[in-house]
């Protein structure tokens, strides 16, 4: 498509140029959605992803019970031998068994609880 040719946004439905679309992977053919459209939706998909996983490990830290906020819960690894990935790096990936798997080797900390477990760990506080 050249640049100054327009396409319509499915997601908001309007009208834009072309250079508002991001460019398939194969790079021959434009997103259905406009570039604004396509960032919200996937910080949608990944809000989504992490409300499922924080409401699986039941919705609070599981130090001191904090719940106010979701972006300041985190999962912790009880056994950092035992992870396979890091669940905030699989935010694009769909809720599944492979998902809970790897949520079954965590608990549910605040941010202030996870870097006390850490300093915990390497024993700079008891």
């Amino acid at each position: 498509m050249a640049i100054h040719e327009t396409k319509l946004c499915k997601r908001c439905n309007r009208e834009k140029g072309s250079e508002d679309f991001y460019r398939r992977r194969a790079g021959t053919d434009l997103s259905s959605y406009c570039k604004p459209c396509t960032n919200t939706q996937t910080i949608e998909r990944q809000q989504e992803f992490k409300k499922k996983c924080v409401d699986y490990k039941g919705g609070d830290c599981q130090h001191c019970g904090y719940n106010t906020y979701i972006g300041s819960l985190e999962f912790h690894h009880l056994d950092p031998t035992q992870k396979d990935f890091t669940i905030a790096k699989a935010r694009l990936t769909k809720f599944d068994e492979k998902i809970i798997k790897e949520l079954d080797k965590c608990i549910l900390l605040c941010s202030n609880c996870h870097r006390e477990q850490h300093a915990r760990e390497k024993g700079l506080i008891i």
